[in-house]
C-alpha cells in the first residue's frame, strides 16, 4: 500500500472516528434532553401529527383545544386574553408558553408517568393527551381586560398564600389562532414581530419598569428591621440633599412637603424624602441590596412559564449615595415586573412568606384523573411575620386614611391594603403604579397594575385595582 494511499485512510478512520463520536454523544448524551425540549422543532413536528389535550382554567372552562385538521391536529383559542403566556403550538414556529412547558404532558407524555413513556419510546403505543388545568379564573381574567382596556399595561393577581395566577391580563395583545393556521402563520407571525405595539411582550410577566412608589415596600421592610421606629416623627423638607458632594441632584417630595412624618404617614402620602434618608442614614447600599434579593429581585422566581429576570441596578450593587436615595424610593436604576411586585406584595400580605408563582394547578389524564399536582411551596421569606404586619398595617392606613394616595382602591366593607406609585420614564410621561391585597386582615387576592404613560399617574392605577379586587371577591 502506497503512503498516499496509508495518509488516506488514517484520515477517514479520524473522520469516521469523530462522526461516529459526535452521533453518540447526541443520540446517548444529549438524546434524552433533545426528546424532551419543548422547542426543539423536530419534537413539535411529530407533536402535530398528534392531538394535544385541552387547556382550562380553574373551572374547567376550555381556552385552548385541537381540531382535526386532514392527517394533522390544529390547535385553536377561544380568546386573545390569555395570550401571550398561554402562547401556541404551531407547525412552523413550534411551541411557546405554557403549550411548551406543559407540551409533553398535552401530548401524552407526561413525566409524570414514566411507564408510559417507556411504552411510548419503545413499543409504539401512544396514551391520550392530558389536559392541563390553570388557576386562572377566565371571569377574573375578563374583569381585569375590561379595566385595563386600551391602555398600554398590564394586570397580574395572586393568591398570596400559594401563589396560584388567577388573572394576568396584558396589553397590547394578539389572536394566536393565524399562528397556527398554515395558510396565515408566517404572514401573522411577521407582523406581530414588527408591531411597535410589541404584543408578542408578556408585559404581566417580562415588562419591565422602575417600579417607583411601589418599592417603598422594600425599603421600609429594610429599615425595620434595621432599627427604624415607625412611630417616630422625621422632619423632611423639600427638596432633601444628603450634602453637597450629591451635586446637582436632590430628592423631590410629592407633594412639597415641609413637616413631620412617620412611616405611616410616609406611605399614605408617598414621601420620597422618607424613605431616601432611611434607605441612605439607616439601610445604607449594600443592605438595601440584601433586602432586595432577600425579596428575590434579580433572583429565579421558578414561574412555570416565561419570565424577565429584574435588576436592582446596572451593575448588581448600590456603591454611590444618590443611587442609595434613588433607590430607596423606587427610581435609580430599578427594573422590575409586575410579577415581581406582585410577589413582593404577596410576602407583606402572608407574613412574611413569599409564595413559588405558578400558572398551572393540575395535569389530568385522558379519563379526567388527576395525574400530577403543582404545589411549589413557598419561595423565600425575605422579612420578619412582625415586620410584615406592622408593613400591611401600614398600607391599610394608606388606602383609608385621610387624604392618603391610595383611596382609589378602596372596598366599603372591607379593609384594602395598598400602595400607589409614579414611576419616571425618560421615554415619555411616567408609568402608573398600584399594589395591593385584600381583605388585609385575611387576603385572598395580591395584585400589582402597571399603566404606561398614565395620564393620572398611580391614582388611575389604584383604581382599576380596586375594581379587579372588588371583582374576585363579588363586591
Amino acid at each position: 500500500m502506497s503512503a498516499n494511499i496509508r495518509r488516506l485512510a488514517a484520515t477517514l478512520s479520524v473522520l469516521f472516528l469523530l462522526v461516529s463520536l459526535g452521533v453518540g454523544y447526541w443520540q446517548i448524551v444529549q438524546g434524552e434532553e433533545l426528546s424532551s425540549d419543548p422547542y426543539n422543532p423536530r419534537l413539535y413536528s411529530e407533536a402535530a401529527k398528534r392531538e394535544r389535550g385541552q387547556i382550562v382554567d380553574r373551572d374547567g372552562v376550555v381556552l385552548a383545544r385541537t381540531a382535526a385538521n386532514g392527517d394533522s391536529f390544529r390547535r385553536t383559542y377561544t380568546s386573545a386574553l390569555y395570550e401571550p403566556y398561554l402562547g401556541y403550538a404551531t407547525l412552523a414556529f413550534g411551541a411557546a408558553g405554557l403549550e411548551a412547558t406543559y407540551s409533553s404532558s398535552l401530548i401524552g407524555e407526561d413525566p409524570a408517568d414514566p411507564l408510559g413513556a417507556i411504552r411510548h419510546r419503545y413499543l409504539g403505543e401512544r396514551t391520550p393527551p392530558s389536559s392541563v388545568r390553570l388557576a386562572l379564573s377566565s371571569k377574573l381574567v375578563d374583569a381585569a381586560a375590561r379595566a385595563l382596556g386600551q391602555r398600554k399595561g398590564a394586570v397580574i393577581a395572586l393568591d398570596p398564600r400559594t401563589g396560584e395566577i388567577l388573572a394576568s391580563v396584558s396589553f397590547p395583545r394578539y389572536d394566536p389562532n393565524p399562528l397556527t393556521d398554515a395558510s396565515t402563520q408566517r404572514a401573522a407571525f411577521d407582523a406581530l414581530s414588527n408591531d411597535q405595539g410589541k404584543p408578542l411582550l408578556d408585559r404581566a410577566v417580562m415588562g419591565l419598569y422602575p417600579p417607583g412608589s411601589t418599592f417603598k415596600l422594600v425599603t421600609g421592610s429594610a429599615a425595620v428591621e434595621l432599627g427604624l421606629d415607625p412611630n417616630k416623627k422625621v422632619r423632611v423638607d423639600s427638596p432633601w440633599k444628603g450634602d453637597p458632594s450629591w451635586g446637582n441632584y436632590s430628592v423631590p417630595s410629592p407633594v412639597n412637603a415641609h413637616g413631620d412624618f412617620t412611616l405611616r404617614d410616609a406611605y399614605a402620602f408617598s414621601e420620597n424624602i422618607y424613605f431616601a434618608m432611611a434607605a441612605v442614614t439607616l439601610v445604607h447600599g449594600d443592605r438595601l441590596a440584601d433586602y432586595a434579593k432577600r425579596f428575590m429581585i434579580g433572583q429565579p422566581l421558578g414561574l412555570d412559564g416565561t419570565y424577565s429576570k429584574t435588576q436592582l441596578s446596572n451593575s448588581g450593587q448600590l456603591d454611590r449615595p444618590t443611587l442609595v436615595a434613588a433607590t430607596g424610593f423606587g427610581q435609580g436604576e430599578l427594573l422590575i415586573s409586575p410579577l415581581q411586585m406582585a410577589l413582593i406584595t404577596s410576602a407583606v400580605a402572608e407574613n412574611g412568606v413569599m409564595p413559588t408563582p405558578h400558572y398551572a394547578l393540575d395535569v389530568r389524564d385522558g379519563s379526567g384523573k388527576v395525574v400530577r399536582t403543582i404545589q411549589p411551596g413557598p419561595l423565600a421569606q425575605p422579612i420578619r411575620s412582625d415586620t410584615a404586619k406592622l408593613i400591611s398595617a401600614d398600607l391599610v392606613y394608606a388606602v383609608e386614611g385621610p387624604g392618603a394616595f391610595a383611596y382609589p382602591a378602596a372596598i366599603p366593607g372591607i379593609h384594602v391594603a395598598g400602595k400607589t406609585g409614579t414611576a419616571e420614564n425618560p421615554q415619555g410621561s411616567p408609568h402608573g403604579w398600584f399594589v395591593g391585597f385584600a381583605p388585609a386582615d385575611n387576603p385572598t387576592i395580591a395584585i400589582a397594575v402597571v399603566i404606561e404613560n398614565a395620564q393620572n399617574g398611580g391614582l388611575e392605577a389604584a383604581t382599576l385595582g380596586g375594581q379587579v379586587m372588588r371583582s374576585w371577591l363579588g363586591k
